[in-house]
């Protein structure tokens, strides 16, 4: 009795068609890795901007619902309630703490205390993997808020990539026909009445996102 079984035919892969299926791939990696990278950059940035957009919206929340004065802090302190009353302010700075200020007597002016209380509300450090990578720059490190909702003054506040040489939202005059495929600056723009909005100081006007709207 013949006990041998037949097989059917085994097909792969040739050495040659495996690298040329290598090959193709490099290629294609290599000309979609540059906008991919830049596309990622870009919405890092932007979440960036938008971890300290939702800190403003948190404060002025607070304030219309306690009816009472709430301050929003930038610094590179360690968040937690402890250091609530002491939080250095930093312009620069790459996480935010909001508290409350009983001892606020009015918008513009901080506590007449010698020991005012700052109840913590919430905080947080927004650098994380990025501290590296990306640098933020406001024109102010405290922003007080009223029970209308109001500021006590306005906020300009820009994240950029660490090769970005320009340091404020100022917006830039870009040619009409510009488009920005990879954002190196995201603003963020707080009025006196407490809105926000994020922009691109790169954008030309015809933009919606564009700083020159």
């Amino acid at each position: 009795m013949d006990l041998r079984f037949s097989h059917p035919s085994q097909q792969g892969f040739t050495l040659i068609e495996l690298m040329i299926t290598l090959l193709i791939f490099g290629i294609l990696l290599s000309l979609a890795g540059p906008p991919f990278q830049a596309w990622v950059r870009g919405t890092q940035l932007r979440t960036y901007a938008e971890s300290f957009q939702s800190a403003v919206q948190l404060a002025r929340a607070e304030a219309i619902k306690r009816n009472a004065y709430v301050e929003l802090i930038i610094t590179n302190d360690a968040i937690s309630p402890a250091n609530a009353a002491n939080v250095t302010e930093n312009t620069k700075g790459t996480a935010w703490l909001i508290r409350a200020c009983p001892d606020c007597v009015n918008l513009t002016s901080a506590p007449t205390s010698d020991t005012p209380s700052y109840p913590f509300i919430e905080g947080k450090t927004v650098a994380e993997g990025n501290s590296s990578r990306f640098k933020l720059l406001a024109n102010q490190s405290l922003l007080r808020f009223d029970g209308l909702g109001r500021a006590d003054k306005t906020l300009s506040l820009i994240v950029s990539a660490n090769d970005s040489k320009v340091t404020d939202c100022s917006p830039k005059t870009v040619d009409k026909g510009s488009v920005v495929q990879s954002p190196a600056r995201v603003c963020l723009l707080v009025d006196e009445g407490g809105n926000t909005r994020l922009c691109l100081p790169d954008a030309p006007k015809e933009n919606p996102s564009s700083c020159l709207r």
